[in-house]
């Protein structure tokens, strides 16, 4: 379940990208005037944010950490696998853009530092944050690390290519690849949700959504299947939403998607459902003992 909102901005960078994951330079450090002194509970120092030892650098990202990191461990090479996967299924242009990633050992000293340096923003697990002509994620190393990363990544990785991303796409986008590459993006709490209980699709509405706070559970899980829907519905819906996302790589206004829609389903919401009831029925017989 997505719970975690990125702020919309991005950053590309020039660089060449080596294979493999390696220590690199010291983290770069913030500027005492970023925190707020009055908004801590303990000392300045306590919520700096993570860079004592070697940086890791996988593909795109560069890991800031203060605690040991297995530069072998499996999650590196699938994240670093994560902009073909994307790129690849929405044939889009390779990246060069860098993320800087900040992993926290602990939540405590995850959420000490965003109320510190951000307090403005809500509790979330993880977020994307823009700073300056930089690009920064930010999380812990919690039970859902994979899921977060792979989320917050694929926001960095679509700002690298695109103008824009309007943000229901932006977080249904995410929403499909933050999952595991043998799931295909499909989410099966989010299909249980949105067929277990009545369920009214409204992407008027949904297009109409520009602030991250106006994104709740819904919405997000709404966001997602219409997503799933057209990569995964049939070969025009897929087209449909390649289109629009070739037309975002050079304007930052493309206008709704939901016309594109209407010229192949007289009822785009009722199109959704019985797309997530189709999969749900899938879903069930594959689970069903033989």
């Amino acid at each position: 379940m997505r719970l975690m909102p990125a702020v919309r901005l991005w950053l590309v960078l020039a660089l060449a990208i080596p294979l493999g994951c390696a220590p690199l330079r010291p983290a770069p450090t913030e500027s005492d005037s970023t925190i707020r002194p009055e908004s801590l509970p303990r000392s300045p120092e306590a919520y700096l944010p993570p860079g004592k030892l070697p940086p890791l650098r996988c593909g795109n990202y560069v890991f800031y950490h203060d605690f040991e990191l297995d530069p072998h461990d499996p999650l590196w090479a699938e994240l670093e696998a994560l902009p073909d996967q994307v790129f690849g299924q929405l044939e889009l242009p390779p990246t060069t853009a860098i993320v800087q990633v900040y992993l926290f050992e602990t939540a405590e000293r995850y959420e000490g530092y965003m109320h510190a340096r951000y307090p403005k923003l809500p509790t979330r697990r993880a977020y994307m944050i823009a700073a300056g002509n930089e690009v920064k994620v930010f999380t812990w190393m919690g039970e859902h690390l994979r899921t977060d990363l792979r989320h917050e990544l694929t926001h960095a990785l679509l700002r690298s290519v695109l103008k824009d991303v309007p943000l229901w796409l932006d977080e249904g986008l995410a929403g499909f690849f933050e999952l595991p590459p043998e799931s295909a993006g499909m989410n099966v709490q989010h299909l249980e949700q949105l067929t277990r209980a009545p369920f009214e699709a409204n992407l008027e509405r949904l297009e109409k959504i520009v602030e991250v706070n106006d994104m709740q559970k819904a919405e997000y899980r709404e966001a997602w299947a219409w997503v799933h829907m057209m990569l995964r519905d049939n070969p025009t819906t897929r087209r449909t939403l390649l289109d629009y996302l070739q037309v975002l790589r050079t304007k930052e206004r493309p206008g709704p998607i939901l016309p594109r829609l209407k010229e192949q389903f007289a009822d785009p919401n009722f199109a959704l459902h019985r797309h997530l009831m189709r999969e749900a029925t899938v879903f069930s017989r594959a689970q069903s003992p033989r």
